[in-house]
């Protein structure tokens, strides 16, 4: 049985994480059997999560896991693809990856308001502290990502410009997806998964902002969003539903 360790569940997502459920995703789209379990960052790898145990395997950053899937049980989700499809896919898996994630990363901890959001989950993170010890670990939690933000460089732009940048890959993913089912034709792809968890990480939550009233507004794009979160996250939907439409 793989064991995947990650953060915890939250709003209309299954993971805080987009990197973990880009995983997840994977997963449930290969029917691979595994057990999804809260992780602890002390002991990851890498610290971070996500990591994957498998048997006496251990494997860390999600394109590893990725690749170590591929190679260990077959490649069902790409191995159709013709060349220049798999090198979209890719380009569209690191788009997610090294740009779009930063519009999370604003849309949760900029603004005090949407960081307050937080409140209820700290508790399974800082729990077992004592108030002003936990106070301030939640504090350097935020200033840290604050300060990786910053330093990426799009910490720099005002919070419109972040948006807007977001916007502007939301733009190409919906030309890309066109009308068809899924990004490259009928089946999907891991490009679906890395798109579809970080899309889900902007509108299946309580954080309002521009790029998510962007994404709320194009049809085709929510259409292709909800099918797979209908097939493959079905326990989820009702929650999804009320960030999406009230």
């Amino acid at each position: 049985m793989i064991t995947m360790y990650g953060h915890v569940p939250a709003w209309g997502i299954p993971d805080l994480s987009p990197y973990v459920t880009k995983i997840d995703c994977y997963l449930r789209m290969t029917g691979l059997p595994y057990e999804l379990v809260l992780g602890d960052l002390q002991k990851a790898p890498k610290g971070k999560l996500p990591y994957l145990v498998d048997g006496t395997t251990t494997v860390a950053d999600t394109s590893f896991i990725l690749e170590y899937l591929q190679s260990t049980y077959g490649d069902p989700l790409d191995g159709w693809l013709s060349p220049e499809q798999r090198a979209t896919g890719f380009l569209l898996w690191r788009l997610m990856d090294e740009s779009f994630y930063w519009m999370l990363v604003q849309s949760r901890y900029r603004r005090d308001e949407d960081f307050a959001l937080y409140d209820p989950l700290w508790a399974m993170f800082f729990g077992g502290m004592e108030e002003a010890a936990r106070l301030a670990a939640i504090t350097d939690a935020r200033q840290r990502l604050m300060t990786e933000f910053y330093q990426s460089g799009r910490g720099r732009h005002t919070a419109a410009e972040v948006e807007h940048i977001a916007c502007r890959e939301i733009d190409a993913v919906v030309t890309l997806l066109g009308t068809k089912r899924y990004l490259f034709g009928d089946r999907p792809s891991t490009a679906d998964c890395a798109v579809h968890a970080f899309l889900q990480g902007l509108v299946y939550v309580p954080f309002e902002n521009a790029a998510k009233a962007y994404a709320l507004a194009q049809p085709r794009l929510m259409a292709w969003l909800d099918g797979i979160s209908d097939e493959y996250y079905p326990e989820l939907r009702a929650k999804q539903r009320e960030y999406t439409h009230g």
